[in-house]
């Protein structure tokens, strides 16, 4: 049978020794012998046992319980529903901490896309989200709308071709006309863009707004409060968010 001294026992177990001459004097952990030279060996069990206080209090349990619970004559039975107990806490703990990650992810993505706003308060941040919530909705409509007219179109056109009238077909593209022009007039009432140079929020006229360059989060315009052009951030119209 193996044996090992104090500091091999602590080497096998990754402690330290003092931490083994601890549990020694608590009597959570006895020598199984004591040679003739008075040094204290332990066994392969006496290894068992440590790495099993050693579980129990990672699990942020007290020496004494765990001495309650290893001396129990029901030990497998507490230590079990010890275990139970355990699991349950960190799985709620993992979907804890899985909720906020996903918020933390959501915050990134929000600094990402508003990297030129200055962030003062909590306040500040709040409206940072409500911005990106806001910009997705009009987006959405705004595809939804697109998707509807074309679909019009298409019944349109396929209708004049079964019934040879294509007067349908014209009164429906010039409704769809009309329809993008009041759905593209809403959008740009609807937001609002901020100057990366001097922070302002502004809405520029609708013609410069229509004809400028854009990426899908900005547009390029000129900032009427300090006279630069640069590509600005889009955001949540003012009325929109009251």
């Amino acid at each position: 049978m193996s044996k090992f001294t104090t500091g091999e026992l602590a080497k096998q177990a990754h402690v330290s020794v003092r931490t083994l001459q601890y549990y020694d004097k608590r009597g959570l952990l006895r020598p199984t012998e004591i040679s003739e030279g008075g040094r204290r060996l332990y066994t392969a069990a006496d290894l068992q046992r440590l790495k099993l206080i050693l579980l129990l209090k990672g699990m942020d349990l007290s020496l004494a319980a765990i001495q309650e619970i290893i001396d129990s004559d029901q030990a497998s039975r507490v230590l079990g529903l010890v275990l139970d107990q355990q699991e349950q806490r960190l799985r709620d703990e993992q979907a804890a901490n899985a909720e906020k990650l996903k918020t933390v992810m959501q915050v990134r993505a929000g600094l990402a896309d508003f990297a030129t706003v200055p962030i003062k308060s909590i306040e500040d941040m709040d409206l940072i989200m409500a911005n990106k919530k806001g910009l997705r909705r009009i987006h959405v409509n705004m595809v939804v709308s697109g998707l509807v007219m074309d679909a019009i179109e298409v019944a349109a056109l396929v209708y004049s071709i079964v019934v040879g009238n294509w007067w349908i077909f014209g009164a429906a593209m010039v409704i769809a006309v009309i329809f993008a022009a009041l759905t593209v007039r809403h959008y740009f009432r609807a937001v609002d863009y901020i100057c990366p140079a001097c922070s302002s929020q502004f809405r520029p006229q609708f013609k410069e707004a229509f004809w400028s360059g854009h990426t899908p989060k900005t547009r390029k315009l000129t900032c009427p409060v300090c006279g630069k052009t640069n590509y600005c951030v889009e955001v949540l119209g003012r009325m929109k968010q009251q």
